[in-house]
């Protein structure tokens, strides 16, 4: 089972995506039988730089997942560090940033940074032992 907490988005496409996300991805857990938990706009008290459109905790994995609002076909980079340093665009040439950052991966990567900074500092000694995490792992 799928349990979702709901915050709200500044933009209201990020809420309307949301919510068809979170629909498809709560059918799929039901289909699977796979327990999580997805918290949508979250804010954290003790790094206001951490911002994560969804953050999705399952028993294998923590995924910071971020909306962008584009349609069609996106176009990366093919060489492995233009990739997270260069410019991803679409067919019409518009430039698919992420946040201030280059491209959504540089955004996701100090996202992940953020996240692991806060597990580490706040989260982790709150947590039975059993149940703590890598954040390095985070996708």
């Amino acid at each position: 089972m799928l349990e979702i907490r709901r915050g709200t988005a500044v933009r209201s496409y990020e809420n309307t995506f949301f919510r068809e996300f979170a629909e498809n991805l709560g059918k799929m857990f039901e289909k699977y039988s796979v327990d999580g938990l997805l918290i949508a706009n979250s804010e954290c008290e003790v790094e206001t730089r951490l911002q994560i459109d969804a953050l999705l905790i399952t028993k294998n994995c923590i995924c910071l997942i971020d909306f962008k609002n584009f349609a069609g076909e996106i176009i990366v980079p093919k060489n492995d560090n233009d990739f997270s340093e260069g410019k991803w665009v679409t067919k019409d040439n518009k430039i698919v940033k992420g946040g201030s950052s280059i491209n959504p991966y540089k955004q996701l990567y100090a996202q992940k940074g953020r996240f692991s900074w806060v597990y580490h500092r706040y989260i982790k000694e709150n947590v039975y032992s059993e149940d703590t995490a890598n954040p390095s792992h985070t996708k």
